[in-house]
């Protein structure tokens, strides 16, 4: 870890459903804080309110109650919580990602793009590609973009065991070599275990949360 101040928190945020008031909350009274160098999983059953917590964080959806706070300079991104097909749209190819970037900058994504076994397919416009190398490859540009904190649904979801273990491991990395702050829905105990504290809910509630040993 190496930054100790809340990178993100979600202080008794709660949302309502698409019929209004009367169709009650979505997510409740959600509260928990995440540190720079540091990951968080969400974790529950289906419905349980992982990806209406997330798109919260991103603002992508209004918060009916409480309050998302991004800590000042911090920059954010998200993976899965729009289709990939629109994440990557004005993306071209993997190789101008990488032509836009400066050295220093780009040297993470190619290291991405080689643990994602992506690098053959630099020069192939990405939505010409497999659905499941398009997923791997928003993770790329995701983290090409920098973010300081990365929410991400259904990371791996589609995606072949040995590139959802790619995927969890290069981010894991990031969290440790660079500091990023990862928040993100674990539909997997591989999900987990990369996991530095998780967050249990159950009908939009948080239940429990545990850090990990």
């Amino acid at each position: 870890m190496t930054d100790h101040r809340p990178a993100l928190q979600l202080c008794h945020v709660g949302t309502i459903g698409a019929g209004g008031i009367e169709s009650g909350y979505v997510i409740e009274n959600v509260s928990f804080a995440c540190e720079a160098g540091t990951w968080t999983a969400l974790a529950g059953p289906a419905a349980a309110g992982k990806t209406s917590i997330l798109r919260c964080a991103a603002g992508l959806d209004p918060v009916a109650a409480g309050e998302v706070r991004l800590a000042e300079g911090l920059r954010l991104s998200h993976i899965g919580l729009r289709p990939v097909t629109e994440q990557l749209a004005t993306t071209g190819t993997l190789a101008s990602v990488l032509d836009r970037l400066p050295a220093a900058a780009a040297e993470p994504l190619r290291e991405a793009l080689h643990r994602l076994d992506l690098w053959e397919e630099r020069d192939t416009p990405v939505l010409d590609l497999t659905g499941h190398r398009q997923r791997a490859a928003a993770v790329a540009v995701a983290v090409a973009d920098a973010p300081d904190v990365l929410l991400a649904d259904d990371l791996t979801s589609g995606l072949p065991s040995s590139t959802a273990e790619a995927v969890l491991d290069l981010l894991r990395d990031l969290v440790d070599r660079q500091g990023l702050c990862v928040v993100a829905s674990a539909a997997n105990l591989a999900s987990l275990e990369r996991a530095d504290a998780v967050v249990l809910l159950v009908e939009g509630r948080v239940v429990e949360t545990q850090v990990m040993p």
